[in-house]
């Protein structure tokens, strides 16, 4: 069974806004890899017997990522446009790597 999406965003209460980059686009990474599971017929492995299934998960996951990006959205205002933080002071060595890495993919 999946949880809510007042639920999903329960865990991300105290995250900080780059974690919150990084579950946002695992979510995408799981929906294209389920469209592209989809679109080429590759439906084996261990995700296919899962349960819930793939197509369940992949609609749930719809819903967490609108839920996280109305978080994101409203935590960047506060924090970065109307707050004194920025992301260039507030991204280690480590999260700029795997950003610019994401960029590329």
């Amino acid at each position: 069974m999946m949880i809510s999406p007042q639920g999903y965003i329960k865990q991300f209460e105290n995250a900080s806004y780059i974690d919150l980059t990084k579950e946002r686009d695992r979510l995408v990474s799981y929906l294209r890899n389920y469209e592209l599971s989809e679109i080429t017929g590759h439906r084996t492995g261990k995700d296919w017997a899962k349960n819930p299934s793939p197509g369940v998960r992949y609609q749930c996951y719809f819903w967490y990522l609108s839920a996280l990006c109305e978080v994101m959205q409203k935590r960047y205002n506060k924090e970065y446009v109307w707050g004194n933080r920025s992301l260039a002071t507030d991204c280690t060595q480590e999260t700029k790597e795997y950003l610019e890495r994401s960029i590329h993919e």
